[in-house]
Formats: structure tokens, C-alpha cells, sequence
């Protein structure tokens, strides 16, 4: 989901300077809402299942830039007709017809993407715009009904992994200070974290539950916040994406190359020297300690600073 979120600024940049060109984006189903509605696609092609990227068999495109790097990604690319562009560091790199120069370490995602396109023939020279995420005025009406012009936090206490999450108790401790403060707290979650959401929430009685929405809902729900917390996630993106203020707990990943783009943002991240990390466990600890140092205390301050 961040990785679809991160691609909108760099095609916004490509669009601006050549705006006849016509962007196609090849996207996991479950994913392709994150381009609806989005002005600067020509195209958007879901892919449900392997069988299901045969659609792109019969296509010829100009050029096929492969930002994945994968094997999966790598088959797609060859099922469509087109000089294919991947990277020296990927797989199988010998099967593309070009091969974008090396980025920088620790680039953030949107730059890296962004010096591909340079390389291809982009002219830009300042810094990528903001990502996007078209307004959806039926969800947005919806939310505002929930909220009734109360003006409310979105708390998304979930992330892939455990290195990245921080504790629920926490979280819980962080919404209970808010709350206080006067303002309304909606928790979130996406698919596999209802347990997490309501171990957050089972202390924080006075707070908003809202589950199970769709990527245009809980765009609209975010754009109508003061404030999202979350760990780094998929919806931290989209809250750069609608462009509301977020403040980030953040373990093992890397906060150079992942942090939010082009929208008022803290990141809380205490100096670990095994940081960054893959993230799929901790390799130092029993316990993930990068996150778990991260207090609530630094996250209400960081928070309060923003509302401010």
C-alpha cells in the first residue's frame, strides 16, 4: 500500500512536465484502490492472480519500469511487449533492456523513484511535489456524519511487523492523554488487526472504533482528522497523501528512506546501532527494543507540538 501511495508523486512530476504521456500501473487488486480516481493514470491493471497478469500479454508499451525488482515483477514485465528498465540490484537484472543507475543509500523512496525518471529523460530539478490521493465526497460526507463536526485524532495502532508496532498499552496510554486534552479518537485498523484494535481500545472507552474500510473511506476519514499516529505503515502514507499531520513511533525500518512525505510530520525514533534492520525479528534482543523505547511521553509531545 505505501509503495502504490510513494509512486504518486514521482508519476505527478512526470505528468506535469509530459502531460501526453500515458502512465499505465500494474497493481495487486487489493491495492488498485489507491489509485482511484487519480488524474495522473491513464490505467489501472489489477492483478488478482498469477492467471489473472495474462491480460497483459497482447500489451505493447514505450517502456516498462519495473520499481519492484522481484521475480513476480520481473515475469509481469515480460508478458507485455516494450523495453523493460529495472536496476542493478535486481534479480535477474541481465533480462532488462536498461538498468537505472545506483541510488544513493538511505534515499527516501519517492527520490529514489524520482532519479529513475531523471535517468529516463525527466527535467526536474526540485523537489518531487506531494503525494495524491483524490478527494472521494461521498466518504468524506459519510465521515463527517460520524464525527458530527467534532474535531477527532485517527489512532492505527497495526503494522506488518512486529519491529514496527508499537505496544497496544501504549498506544492506549497516548489516546487516554488525548482524549483529556478534549479531542475525539477513532481507532483503525486493516485486515488481521481487529485483536490489536480492541486490546487499544478496551481502555479508551470514550474513543471511535471504525473497521473494515475501504481504502476511499479511510482516505476520507484521515483528510478529516487534525492529526493520524500510527506506526510506519500503508496509512501513514496515505496520511501524507491526504495531507494530515502525522506523528510516527518508529522501530526498524528505515525513517531516511520511509519517512512521511511532503506533510507535517514527527518521527519518534531512539538511535539503535542495528538500525535499520530487515525487521522480521529482532537480531540483537529477545524483544524488539527500538520500538519499544520510543515513550509516550515523547509521542503526546511530539503530538501536542503538531496540533499546536
Amino acid at each position: 500500500m505505501g509503495d502504490c501511495l510513494l509512486l504518486t508523486s514521482p508519476v505527478r512530476a512526470l505528468k506535469e512536465e509530459f502531460p501526453d504521456f500515458q502512465v499505465s500501473v500494474v497493481v495487486e487488486s487489493r491495492f488498485a484502490d489507491c489509485f482511484d480516481g487519480n488524474p495522473d493514470f491513464a490505467e489501472v491493471i489489477s492483478i488478482t492472480n498469477k492467471s489473472s497478469a495474462l491480460k497483459l500479454f497482447p500489451r505493447h508499451f514505450d517502456a516498462i519500469l519495473n520499481l519492484h525488482g522481484g521475480p513476480t515483477s520481473l515475469a509481469y514485465s515480460w508478458l507485455a511487449r516494450g523495453p523493460r528498465i529495472g536496476a542493478p540490484q535486481y534479480q535477474y537484472n541481465w533480462a532488462y533492456s536498461g538498468l537505472v543507475p545506483s541510488v544513493e543509500p538511505h534515499m527516501h523512496c519517492v527520490d529514489a523513484t524520482m532519479s529513475a525518471l531523471c535517468w529516463l529523460g525527466l527535467q526536474r530539478t526540485s523537489e518531487a511535489p506531494s503525494l495524491r490521493y483524490t478527494s472521494h465526497p461521498r466518504e468524506a460526507e459519510r465521515m463527517a456524519t460520524v464525527f458530527r463536526n467534532r474535531e477527532y485524532i485517527v489512532i492505527h495502532p497495526g503494522a506488518l511487523q512486529v519491529t514496527k508496532r508499537w505496544e497496544p498499552h501504549r498506544f492506549a496510554q497516548l489516546a487516554r492523554t488525548l482524549e483529556a486534552d478534549g479531542l475525539t479518537i477513532a481507532f483503525t485498523g486493516g485486515p488481521g488487526e481487529d485483536s490489536v484494535v480492541a486490546e487499544v481500545a478496551h481502555d479508551v472507552p470514550g474513543a471511535t472504533i471504525l473497521l473494515g474500510l475501504t481504502i476511499p473511506e479511510l482516505a476520507e476519514l484521515i483528510r478529516g482528522a487534525r492529526l493520524y499516529i500510527g506506526n510506519d505503515s500503508g496509512p501513514m502514507h496515505l496520511a501524507s497523501a491526504v495531507g494530515t499531520p502525522i506523528v510516527a513511533p518508529w522501530g526498524s525500518s528505515d525513517s531516511r528512506a520511509w519517512h512521511p512525505w511532503g506533510v507535517p510530520s514527527k518521527v519518534i525514533q531512539n538511535p539503535f546501532e542495528c538500525n535499520p534492520c530487515p525487521g522480521y525479528r529482532c537480531l540483537v534482543a529477545a524483544t524488539p527494543l527500538c520500538i519499544e523505547s520510543v515513550s509516550v511521553e515523547q509521542v503526546v509531545s511530539a503530538a501536542r507540538e503538531l496540533l499546536k
